[in-house]
Order: structure tokens, then C-alpha cells, then sequence
């Protein structure tokens, strides 16, 4: 089975993504831990953008050569659910996956609660109303520190896996999952890159290992949507913030 688990960094770059081989109860899963979005208009730079494509690229590839996608295990902290949050679902569950493969929600920092379950309980609604739809969720600690709680938090995390990790994987032909994830991405972000504006660049797709058959491909369906724009639109104001809450412990 095949997970794809979303996070940020500061200092990684939008798709970038390692894969890590575990075995849980039994059954095998490859997990990728992937990047998402953190300054989408960093898209805007030509270089920018090549780059990101051939991250795309092998990622998808990696993807397709172990069955496709079967789960998102989304991540996210305790805290506001932030434009940033809502971009990286509509990056990896709308334009990677076309909302055929379901989300699991995995909250972290919640050593301080009273419950870190009773989390969910307050705030599940808000999640609901930012259009984040799960399947699964759990609530954890990464600290070793709290040991308790933290093998719990293992024990929550590979039953979200087990539970929802499964059935088939979706994939789909390389260069067209490539091609129409970057017209939604670019498009959502305000981004209308000319064709002769990047193709002046193919050459690190290349340099990537991309064969010139698919190089080609790509950058005429990138920049089908509207050839003659090199424009950037805002970001669309649809997005909002919404304060969290929970009930924290009396005790450390």
C-alpha cells in the first residue's frame, strides 16, 4: 500500500518528497513524506517552476511505480486552520489525487491536553466548514518524552493506516498527471507562465533525466490553458482562519 503523507518546511521545496518501507500488523506500506506549498507564488519564477515540475514528475513516477496512491495521511498542528493548511489540501486531495483517494487527519502537539482525543470533539466542525473531509483521524504527540502518550499516539497512527490504507491505488498515464496537477495548481495560484518563457529552461528538465517526448508533452499542456498570458492574478480570497481550541491538562 501506498501512503502519501503531506508536511512543510521552511527550507524544502514544494513536492519534494522521501519514502520510508514499514511494515505495520503485518501488512507493507511505502510511505512518501512529502512537501506541500509554502509561498505558492514562488511559482511565478520560471526557475521556480521547473524545478517544481520535475519534482512533480518524480514523484508521480515514483507513485505509479508502486500502485498508485491508496491513502493522504494530511498532517497538521494543533492551532488555526491556516490558508497555508487549506492550499496543501487542495494541492494533494483536488489537483494530485482528483479527490478519488481519502484523507486521514493526523493532529500533533496535543501532549498538553487533558484528552488529546477530546481535541477532535471541539473541533472537527471547523474542519468540516474549511471543506477538509476526513476519513479517519488521530490525535498525537511526537515527544518520546511522554511516553505514554506517545504510544498511544503509534499505536492511533498505524490503526489509522491499517484501517484506511487499502483497496486500490490511484494512478494514472505519467505526463497527463503531471501536466493537468500543474494547470490547477498554476491556475488556483494566479500563475499564467508563457510557453517560449520556460521552454527557454527545458534544458534541466533534461538534465532531470525527462526524455525530450515527454519534456515536449508536458510543457504544451502546462501552458495550453491560455498561451499568450504571462500575468499573475491573486490568490483567490475563498480561504479563510479559523482559531482552534482545546482543553488543556493541569499537569506537564
Amino acid at each position: 500500500m501506498t501512503v502519501a503523507k503531506t508536511s512543510s518546511g521552511a527550507s524544502s521545496c514544494t513536492l519534494d518528497a522521501r519514502h520510508y518501507d514499514v511494515t505495520i500488523q503485518g501488512r507493507d506500506f511505502r510511505i512518501f513524506d512529502t512537501v506541500g506549498l509554502n509561498e505558492p507564488q514562488s511559482l511565478r519564477d520560471p526557475d521556480c517552476l521547473i524545478g517544481a515540475i520535475n519534482k512533480a514528475y518524480r514523484l508521480v513516477r515514483f507513485l505509479s511505480d508502486t500502485g498508485g496512491i491508496n491513502l493522504l495521511v494530511f498532517c497538521v498542528r494543533r492551532g488555526r486552520i491556516t490558508t497555508n493548511m487549506q492550499q496543501n489540501y487542495m494541492l494533494f486531495h483536488d489537483f494530485l489525487c482528483h479527490k478519488k483517494v481519502p484523507v486521514a487527519l493526523v493532529v500533533t502537539h496535543l501532549e498538553h491536553e487533558e484528552k488529546m482525543e477530546d481535541w477532535w470533539l471541539y473541533n472537527n466542525p471547523h474542519f468540516t466548514e474549511c471543506g477538509i473531509q476526513a476519513v479517519g483521524h488521530a490525535c498525537i504527540t511526537a515527544k518520546r518524552e511522554f511516553s505514554d502518550r506517545y504510544e498511544a499516539s503509534r499505536q492511533a497512527v498505524h490503526g489509522l493506516l491499517v484501517a484506511h490504507g487499502r483497496g486500490v491505488g490511484f494512478t494514472q498515464e505519467r505526463v497527463s498527471w503531471v501536466a493537468e496537477l500543474f494547470q490547477k495548481l498554476l491556475d488556483f495560484v494566479g500563475v499564467h507562465p508563457r510557453l517560449d518563457s520556460i521552454k527557454v529552461r527545458a534544458q534541466k528538465l533534461r538534465e532531470y533525466g525527462l526524455r525530450e517526448e515527454e519534456i515536449a508533452a508536458l510543457l504544451v499542456k502546462i501552458t495550453a490553458m491560455d498561451e499568450d498570458m504571462d500575468l499573475v492574478k491573486p490568490l483567490r480570497p475563498h480561504v479563510f482562519h479559523t482559531l482552534l481550541r482545546g482543553r488543556r491538562s493541569t499537569h506537564m
